[in-house]
């Protein structure tokens, strides 16, 4: 039977930040440390549990999420592993709302990036905690100093030092803990404790006391007692550090090299001294989704179970494994659940632990907790759990990010699309930032997410796990056809053939609408020319007409038909020969009527740099791009713009290449435009070629 643990003993930690920064090597030393694993795990050698896909392998840095826990001094701790490469890091946005607390390293040798910055950022709007750690202080360049100045540029709440390292690079022996006032040497894995080396001790005293005087700012009694007696207890330290820390008032700075096991006793030390239990955690949402009002939720064993899926993998073993965290209440494998998004009732059965790729049974789960489902038939990431159908509750929508690339995707062996689906919406179960969908007018499958690396995981996914193989392309782009000018035609149908003949006539006025108008069709008949009966037929022939444009067989959009003249025959005249003599006629008036071609524009919000803002102009004034003004938010400049669809393909590359991969978008369809002349005959040329040749 599993050990039992109160909920003070609990701690919910994701690791956060850039790729490479060592946010898995420092999962895989808390692991080592606390036994949970035999041995130091290490990315690079493939040997690491938190990275265990062939993918993360290939690539050496994580790209999908993972979760193990581990006991430390009597505390249960649950550790989550987040990928930072730009094209995976949504993946942690995702899961940050489901943390109590996160640690963000910063790579002493290239300081803060911006996927730490932006963690940073949102964590603060969050209100989660943070623990700061300067990794890697044994590798060739390491400069202690330099990253903890990025720090105090980049990250959005204020970092205070509480360790600093002894040594640096060859030279990395171990860290001074300021709250301790000790030094830390390492040698075979083992920490021992001594006296502040003699070169160090006046740099140390000095540090200490800036630490302690930002400590004590947040409780004004032991900041007072701090000025009279310039004394503080190690107890009262502690206090403020993890009211500190927990308010938000400061980020504690931490340091050591997970590869070479040092300092991360310490940053044990601190998560279990300055994070919250999940009674500490900061208040959660949750919201009736009949009336949409919202109330306050503490995290409390007591009351029914509110729980939500954070993350789902697909194991090649045991299938669906969908990853929850419980917010209140207790769940025990007998008990029946309910699922609020789908209106389904679930029986979870076993349930586990996830340590790395695998599972450990337990046999009862509380709030705080974060456990494995197996082969759930109907949940998906985001997805509220409750005790029964009668509770009106659910936690918010997870977030994610905004698609910036759309790809075509097809399946590689024709006749295998049927299975090519099926595989993408598994792995859209495991990959909430991606999305699938079809374009009408093009017929194209699209696949939308971040970037160029986060589809060939996808495919290489599909390939591994579900023996289908796709291939990507840039979509077709969806233009239409509209008209400039007027014009007024004849539309005459006759066919005589031995029997019973077929005639319809109709006269008809073309012009152009406004942009976005749509299609209006005006009855102008006077004097029965055209028989009521007829007249929705000669209509139904010209908007079967207009679906297929003249120009290049796209949609045509934005234009006024009247229908003023025509005649019949008492006979011959039918529904068919009118709605046939309605299309002849259309297709006549398009191409007397100036016809023109119509190409999509998004509006693009570019978030950027301030510095790369004339690069990213001229990017995309190369792209037809249309600047329409520009918002400054602290050291990032959002460029709002309106571009081309057919020239986003690449933007979300070339802003990566342009501004050393700082930059994000979001883009949404705006409007349809006249596409330039130039363009427009080479698309039209083309299209006649191709009904040519058949």
């Amino acid at each position: 039977m599993a050990k039992t643990y109160e909920m003070d003993q609990k701690r919910v930690v994701g690791f956060l930040g850039h790729a490479g920064s060592g946010k898995t090597s420092i999962c895989e030393a808390i692991l080592f440390n606390t036994k949970a694993t035999e041995r130091l795990g290490a990315v690079d050698a493939h040997t690491a549990v938190m990275d265990f896909e062939p993918e993360e392998h290939k690539r050496g840095y994580s790209v999908n999420s993972s979760f193990y826990d581990c006991d430390y001094k009597g505390h249960h701790l649950f550790l989550i592993d987040t990928p930072g490469n730009s094209n995976f890091i949504p993946d942690a946005f995702t899961l940050m709302p489901a943390l109590g607390a996160a640690v963000v390293p910063v790579d002493a040798v290239e300081g803060v990036k911006f996927q730490t910055e932006l963690v940073s950022i949102k964590a603060k709007e969050m209100g989660l905690p943070v623990l700061a750690f300067i990794s890697k202080l044994d590798k060739e360049h390491a400069n202690f100093d330099k990253a903890f100045e990025s720090m105090k540029a980049a990250f959005a709440v204020e970092p205070v030092l509480i360790q600093i390292p002894i040594g640096l690079e060859d030279g990395h022996k171990g860290v001074v803990d300021l709250l301790t006032n000790k030094a830390y040497t390492y040698a075979n894995g083992k920490a021992t404790a001594g006296e502040i080396p003699a070169d160090m001790a006046d740099t140390v005293e000095e540090l200490r006391a800036e630490m302690i005087e930002r400590l004590v700012e947040g409780d004004d009694e032991i900041m007072e007692k701090y000025l009279e007696t310039e004394e503080v207890s190690d107890e009262e330290l502690f206090s403020c550090l993890k009211s500190g820390t927990l308010g938000g008032q400061f980020c504690p700075v931490l340091c050591g090299s997970p590869t070479q096991n040092t300092g991360i006793d310490r940053l044990l030390e601190t998560i279990v001294a300055a994070l919250p239990n999940p009674t500490e955690e900061r208040p959660r949402t949750l919201i009736d989704p009949k009336t949409a009002e919202e109330s306050e939720l503490i995290i409390s064993a007591e009351g029914n179970l509110v729980a939500q899926v954070i993350k789902t993998l697909s194991d090649p073993f045991a299938g669906k494994v969908s990853i929850m965290r419980i917010f209140r209440g207790h769940i025990d494998p007998d008990d029946n659940f309910f699922n609020v998004e789908k209106r389904s009732k679930e029986k979870p059965g076993k349930f586990h632990y996830q340590h790395g790729k695998s599972q450990t049974q337990v046999d009862a789960a509380e709030a705080g907790d974060i456990i494995a489902l197996i082969k759930l038939k109907d949940v998906a990431t985001g997805d509220t759990l409750v005790q029964n159908e009668n509770q009106s509750v659910k936690m918010p929508d997870l977030p994610r990010v905004s698609p910036m690339v759309h790809m075509a995707v097809t399946a590689k062996v024709k006749g295998e699309e049927e299975k090519m689906g099926a595989a993408i919406y598994r792995i859209l179960d495991e990959d909430a930032n991606l999305s699938f969908w079809r374009e009408e007018q093009t017929k194209d499958f699209i696949l939308s997410g971040v970037g160029a690396a986060q589809f060939d995981v996808a495919r290489e996914r599909m390939a591994r796990k579900f023996s289908v193989e796709v291939e990507f392309a840039a979509p077709k782009v969806p233009y239409r056809e509209t008209i400039k000018g007027k014009a007024e035609v004849q539309g005459r149908y006759k066919k005589q053939t031995g029997g019973r003949g077929q005639f319809g006539d109709c006269h008809i006025r073309v012009s152009a609408q406004p942009r976005g108008a749509g299609f209006e069709f005006v009855d102008a008949i006077v004097g029965g020319v055209i028989p009521r009966q007829f007249i929705p037929a000669v209509e139904k022939g010209i908007v079967e007409a207009m679906v297929r444009g003249e120009m290049t067989g796209n949609p045509v959009q934005d234009v006024k038909v009247e229908l003023f003249f025509g005649s019949y025959h008492s006979v011959d005249s039918s529904e068919m020969a009118f709605k046939v003599a309605g299309s002849m006629a259309w297709k006549k008036a398009m191409m007397e009527a100036t016809p023109c071609l119509l190409e999509p524009v998004n509006k693009v919000d570019i978030t950027v740099p301030s510095e790369y803002m004339g690069d990213v102009y001229g990017n995309l004034s190369s792209r037809r791009g249309r600047v329409l003004g520009s918002d400054e938010e602290g050291r990032m400049t959002v460029i709002h713009a309106e571009i081309p669809v057919v020239e986003m393909h690449t933007l979300a590359t070339d802003l990566r290449a342009m501004t050393g991969d700082r930059a994000a978008f979001i883009s949404h369809f705006d409007h349809y435009e006249e596409v330039p002349s130039a363009i427009a005959d080479k698309l039209v040329a083309e299209f006649q070629a191709e009904k040519e040749e058949g």
